[in-house]
């Protein structure tokens, strides 16, 4: 997909979520897409033909969707965008997941490929140095984590602005 053919956030969640209900080969019917983002028949008529419109779906009024082999990418990027987040709020910021899904969902949409591959490389590199520190990184991040938290005088290190000092 090129510059000119970048997707709204919102055309992004119907191809992720039409490549989450069929997969790469099953037709989606567009009253599943309804049932999974909660959103109105004509969003999803609106969605479906504009993401057609680039070539990124096959549909049809009133019929299946299918994604193209250009829309099996995009929406491959986006989930695996997604997957990377989620995984990298949980496993190393403590995130719990439904927080940590919520944020995945919305931060997909401007993350870079480059910082999506940062947080796989840190994740990676944080799980592997756990097996020779058992009290690692994340587990030191975790109890800092709780430690402010805990601080009763968050007022007092936050400066004019409203943003605490380090």
């Amino acid at each position: 997909m090129t510059a000119a053919q970048k997707l709204s956030a919102s055309l992004e969640d119907y191809i992720e979520a039409i490549y989450l209900l069929g997969g790469d080969e099953t037709e989606v019917r567009p009253k599943e897409i309804i049932a999974r983002m909660g959103v109105t028949g004509p969003s999803v008529t609106e969605a479906l033909r504009l993401l057609s419109d680039k070539d990124l779906i096959h549909y049809v009024p009133y019929g299946a969707v299918t994604l193209t082999d250009a829309g099996k990418s995009v929406a491959q990027g986006v989930y695996h965008r997604h997957k990377t987040l989620k995984r990298f709020f949980i496993e190393i910021l403590g995130i719990d997941e439904a927080d940590a899904e919520k944020g995945a969902c919305e931060m997909e949409h401007v993350a870079s490929p480059d910082l999506v591959y940062r947080l796989v490389l840190y994740t990676s590199f944080v799980q592997k140095n756990l097996c020779d520190d058992p009290q690692g990184v994340v587990a030191r991040f975790k109890q800092f984590v709780e430690q402010r938290e805990k601080n009763t005088c968050r007022s007092k290190i936050q400066d004019k602005n409203g943003s605490e000092s380090q």
